[in-house]
């Protein structure tokens, strides 16, 4: 295993998590779909169909990672995927 995987491995098993590269379906579905509750929660405290995404991608993270990532560490598979989940177009 090179220096850079060993790196990678070891970060991933810290304390203070971040996305693997490639984001399993299992995973996407099991961390990263909206419970129903969560939508209508969601749809409740904001005012459009973006913040309504920025917030429930926020939650789903913050409920695998125990932390609120940066934008830039979000996997685009778990932005594409949360997405679709709300059934928003791409350019939200």
């Amino acid at each position: 295993m090179d220096v850079q995987r060993q790196w990678r491995a070891w970060i991933e098993r810290t304390a203070y998590p971040q996305f693997k590269r490639l984001t399993s379906t299992r995973v996407l579905h099991e961390f990263f779909t909206p419970s129903p509750e969560e939508v209508v929660r969601a749809e409740e405290r904001t005012g459009s169909p973006g913040s309504c995404f920025a917030l429930v991608l926020a939650l789903k993270c913050f409920q695998k990672m125990a932390r609120f990532p940066s934008p830039d560490e979000i996997s685009d598979v778990v932005v594409d995927h949360v997405r679709r989940c709300l059934e928003l177009p791409e350019d939200v």
